[in-house]
């Protein structure tokens, strides 16, 4: 146990709120309340700034970077649309690849294509919002890979453009190679 590595502060922080997603559906009645009363508050953060205090009372605790903070805590308002608590790290979806599943191909298009089209955060931030809608609305539940999104994130919003250009391709690779993963042969033949 002295010898293990310490969790790097962005993947606690992500772990903290798999812990929220866990909650909500423990057997503990006043455990799933106080998640819910939680989760509403990190929803409301995302349109509502008197909540991102909230917010921050999960992420200080992680000692994540402060150039990163913006990205954290998106990331919580968007958990908080699509809330988890998959244990397994292989059965979490990429956002795209998600996206390609959502079974509305013409709209999961639409948002792929504007997600990788905005270079405002404004916009960045409301495309994602509707993007998660869309995931959480999926007739089956795709658990989403939030630590794989908040470095797309800080990666999208660091300045660098190589970086953010790499994660607007990897993007678009995740949602077309999904989209042909889940055609029947008989329509893969045909393309």
């Amino acid at each position: 146990m002295e010898n293990q590595k310490p969790e790097s502060p962005h993947r606690e922080f992500v772990h903290k709120l798999y812990r929220l997603g866990r909650k909500l559906h423990s057997s503990d009645r006043h455990a799933v309340a106080q998640a819910r009363r939680q989760r509403a508050r990190l929803r409301r953060s995302l349109s509502d700034e008197r909540f991102v205090g909230d917010v921050y009372e999960i992420l200080l605790p992680c000692g994540v970077p402060r150039a990163h903070e913006p990205s954290c805590l998106l990331l919580a308002g968007l958990f908080a649309l699509h809330p988890d608590g998959e244990t397994d790290p292989k059965r979490r979806w990429r956002l795209c690849a998600a996206l390609a599943e959502t079974g509305s191909p013409s709209a999961a298009d639409a948002r792929v294509r504007q997600l990788i089209g905005s270079n405002e955060n404004g916009a960045l931030e409301h495309y994602l919002r509707q993007s998660v809608r869309l995931i959480a609305t999926a007739p089956v539940a795709r658990p989403l890979d939030y630590e794989r999104l908040l470095w797309d994130l800080i990666r999208l919003r660091g300045g660098d453009e190589e970086k953010a250009r790499t994660v607007r391709l990897d993007w678009a690779r995740d949602f077309r190679r999904q989209m042909y993963v889940s055609q029947p042969p008989s329509t893969k033949e045909a393309t």
